[in-house]
C-alpha cells in the first residue's frame, strides 16, 4: 500500500483497528486489533505520516495501567482495556479502519495521566 494514498484522517482519541505486525516478544499484536490515537493532531495530521497509539485488548489482566473502555464510552463492541505501558508510533498507514471515539473524560484523563507518568523525563 502506497503511504500516498492513505486518505485516513485520525484524530486524537478516535479508536481505529491497525496492523500491529511486525511484533517482538510480549509486545501485543499478531493480529488486527484496536488501539487508541493519542498523538496530537497537529502530528496526526502532519506530514511524517505517523501516529502514536495505544494497542487495545478485550483481555483483562488486572494491570492498573490498563485503563478500561466499555462499549458506551467508545463505539466499541466488547469492554476493551487500552494497554498504555505498549504506547508506539506506527504509520498511518497500518490503520484499517476507524471504529470509535472515546467520550468519557475520565477515561481520556486516565489514559494521559499513564502516558505522562511513563514518560516523565528528568532534566
Amino acid at each position: 500500500m502506497d503511504l500516498k494514498k492513505n486518505n485516513h484522517k485520525p484524530n486524537q482519541w478516535d479508536i481505529w483497528l491497525f496492523n500491529p505486525d511486525p511484533v517482538k516478544g510480549n509486545e501485543i499484536g499478531k493480529k488486527n486489533r484496536p488501539c487508541v490515537v493519542v498523538s496530537c493532531n497537529s502530528l496526526n495530521y502532519g506530514p511524517s505520516g505517523f501516529v502514536i497509539v495505544v494497542p487495545m485488548t478485550s483481555k483483562e489482566r488486572k494491570i492498573p495501567s490498563h485503563v478500561q473502555v466499555k462499549p458506551d464510552e467508545s463505539g466499541l463492541e466488547v469492554v476493551s482495556f487500552a494497554i498504555c505501558e505498549q504506547v508506539r508510533s506506527k504509520a498511518k498507514i497500518r490503520l484499517i479502519k476507524q471504529l470509535g471515539k472515546i467520550q468519557n473524560r475520565r477515561k481520556i484523563l486516565d489514559i494521559h495521566e499513564w502516558l505522562t507518568n511513563f514518560f516523565w523525563i528528568e532534566t
